[in-house]
């Protein structure tokens, strides 16, 4: 899988800048939260395609002690995963969950970037290359395809949408951190990331975990701060 245009730069206020200019088109209900935030600038694209990828594991969902049948959560709560231990950057690192548990490893073996489950299994890849782009896949959730299909950048350059799950979804910068939103009219909030010195933290709902979105967020986290063109 390739890489493209998203380029990922140090502080929370910069994960979605790129080197391109802005125009207009964002959701009404979005446009509003982003009309007074300075660094809602971006960089993305588009294309499709089948499976390749062998020992792909499934989704690790049900795996996971907040799922939709766990008494842990509330249908309001926020679960934080933590990216640490980057070697040398975020494309080898390890993911950390509720209770500082290890959940994921992401690991680099160029051109090729590996999402593996704490059993070491894997359940997604990035396929690093020029041309046509930069691939990604996702178990059972996201077919193999090019990243700037799936995270399109919009128009303007101000936001990038998500297809995951069936649903269309948005990251958009705010002031400290890029959030990801429904379309709908309430334009609710499922997950933040935010960036610290020496680590990238995710933070997702109950519900959005639920709904199946985690493994897709954590693999848009990587691509959003991998410091790489994804377009």
């Amino acid at each position: 899988m390739s890489l493209n245009k998203f380029e990922n730069v140090g502080d929370s206020q910069c994960l979605l800048v790129s080197n391109h200019g802005c125009s207009s088109s964002l959701p009404l209900n979005l446009l509003e939260m982003n009309i007074n935030n300075p660094f809602a600038q971006g960089g993305w694209s588009n294309t499709n395609s089948s499976s390749q990828y062998p020992n792909l594991e499934p989704s690790v969902y049900g795996a996971l002690p907040y799922s939709s049948g766990s008494s842990n959560t509330t249908p309001n709560s926020v679960l934080t995963f933590q990216f640490t231990a980057f070697n040398p950057t975020i494309l080898n690192c390890t993911v950390l969950g509720p209770g500082s548990t290890p959940y994921f490893r992401v690991v680099d073996n160029n051109p090729f970037t590996v999402f593996q489950n704490k059993d070491g299994r894997s359940i997604a890849v990035i396929e690093w290359r020029q041309s046509p782009g930069t691939v990604v896949e996702v178990r059972d959730i996201i077919q193999k395809q090019l990243v700037s299909t799936w995270l399109a950048l919009s128009p303007d350059r101000t936001y990038r949408t998500m297809i995951a799950r069936n649903m269309s979804l948005v990251w958009l910068p705010r002031d400290d951190y890029v959030g990801l939103f429904t379309t709908g009219s309430s334009a609710d909030l499922y997950a933040k990331i935010i960036r610290g010195n020496s680590s990238v933290t995710l933070q997702i709902t109950s519900q959005a975990v639920q709904l199946g979105l985690l493994e897709s967020c954590i693999v848009a986290v990587v691509l959003l701060q991998s410091g790489r063109r994804i377009d």
